[in-house]
């Protein structure tokens, strides 16, 4: 009797403060937006896509959304180019055309585009064990290790046992690669896959420094040798002095969160997820992801920043065999392995929710089209439709735990809709439309 009359009191506590935090969020979300203004809505669609622009309003103008861009290219033409709605909630300021956000996760769909490139040019295979390039690496039962099991997150390397700090990554590179030499495998290498969250940047950033002839970093070799002939405004890590066009990232409150908990609580409660955290004191740690001391650090894993055009310029490249207008990026046989699964009869560990290629997710989409490439926390999402020639992204800073989140699925959705319309109106002249 004494246990039940001291259980009643605190289970009592626990309610108050359950229901006081949910009072909280419930005030965050709908009361803090009653007197906002209208968000703007600016960008380019062709006729054939009114559609998926009136659902990207209807996101934002519903308060689905907070603020966002997405784009779709189809050889080197943007078929759909839309931004809108709030780049910082609190100042109201509005998401404008040059507006960039973190596009967290979906970096590594670049980084993977930079070891294509590295392959292509000769100066690394996809086959040879990583400690062949990387000869510290060959320790601790890592000999077997090749590049593509690196890549497709085979290795075991979720999980660090010495914890790197992010300002380490910018000033004391020889230490972080020598913790990461150094780390002895999770599992044995090659018998199962589990999502590299934070670490797998990091091995692939070490790994192209070393087979680079300039030995240059991820973030540079990207910069000099994709982003500048292809003008694209996507960073991995952002310069300091462009700052002022980033669109600050808030979370979804308790009241948003729409949760496969299937999926997701099994990976919660596994043993990688919050080692996998704290194997890297990120300062990014989401209240601080807003700091542009963090923001410059190119860390290939997480901490890439641009907009939905630019990935969807990118992948547009993907979608069609390496080539737009003439300028190849990557060669058809780059193409083909990159949208080679990998990992499909593996077991999973550890939030891998579709096969990976080499560095690329492979999933059909509801047309059955294969679409390769990489989503971002909170929702994110870019990636090449391979049958249809496209690509696209998506790009939020209203950010969410979602496997498959509505607001990018309404715009997709929207777009294949149109799409057939599309297929058979581009034969005709068509015009864009500004809205």
């Amino acid at each position: 009797m004494q246990i039940m009359a001291l259980a009643q009191p605190a289970s009592r506590h626990i309610a108050v403060v359950i229901l006081a935090v949910a009072s909280y969020h419930y005030l965050q979300v709908y009361i803090s937006r009653k007197d906002l203004p209208k968000p703007r809505v600016g960008g380019y669609f062709h006729p054939s896509f009114r559609n998926v622009a009136e659902t990207f309003r209807n996101n934002l103008e519903s308060g689905l959304e907070t603020g966002a861009s997405f784009s779709v290219y189809q050889n080197g033409q943007a078929l759909v180019d839309l931004w809108g709605g709030w780049a910082d909630l609190n100042s109201h300021r509005h998401w404008q055309e040059d507006t960039v956000a973190l596009t967290w996760s979906m970096v590594k769909g670049v980084t993977a585009l930079v070891v294509a490139r590295l392959v292509d040019s000769g100066v690394l295979e996809y086959q040879r064990e990583v400690h062949h390039y990387w000869p510290e690496f060959g320790t601790e039962d890592k000999r077997n290790i090749t590049v593509e099991m690196l890549l497709s997150h085979q290795a075991g390397l979720a999980v660090l046992d010495e914890q790197i700090v992010i300002l380490d990554y910018q000033h004391n590179w020889p230490k972080v690669e020598k913790i990461l030499a150094a780390q002895k495998p999770n599992w044995p290498p090659g018998t199962a896959v589990a999502y590299h969250a934070m670490t797998w940047g990091m091995y692939v950033d070490a790994l192209v420094r070393k087979v680079d002839p300039q030995h240059r970093n991820v973030s540079e070799y990207f910069r000099q040798e994709i982003a500048k002939p292809l003008g694209l405004d996507y960073y991995i890590g952002l310069p300091p002095n462009l700052f002022h066009r980033f669109a600050q990232f808030r979370e979804y409150s308790f009241w948003e969160q729409r949760i496969t908990y299937a999926n997701v609580v099994p990976a919660v409660l596994g043993p990688y997820l919050l080692p996998a955290t704290l194997s890297i004191d990120t300062g990014v740690q989401l209240a601080r992801a807003n700091n542009p001391d963090v923001l410059q650090i190119g860390v290939p894993s997480f901490i890439g920043v641009g907009a939905a055009r630019d990935l969807a310029k990118l992948y547009d490249y993907l979608g069609n065999n390496g080539t737009v207008g003439g300028y190849r990026l990557l060669s058809n046989s780059a193409v083909k392995l990159l949208k080679e699964p990998l990992t499909k009869d593996l077991p999973n560990l550890f939030f891998v929710f579709y096969p990976y290629s080499r560095g690329l997710f492979l999933k059909k989409n509801k047309q059955g089209h294969l679409m390769v490439g990489h989503s971002g926390y909170g929702g994110s999402y870019s990636a090449a439709d391979t049958d249809s020639g496209l690509g696209m992204a998506y790009l939020t800073n209203h950010v969410s735990f979602h496997q498959e989140d509505p607001r990018a699925d309404s715009l997709m959705e929207a777009f294949y809709e149109c799409y057939e319309t599309y297929v058979s109106a581009k034969k005709k002249n068509g015009q864009d439309k500004r809205m």
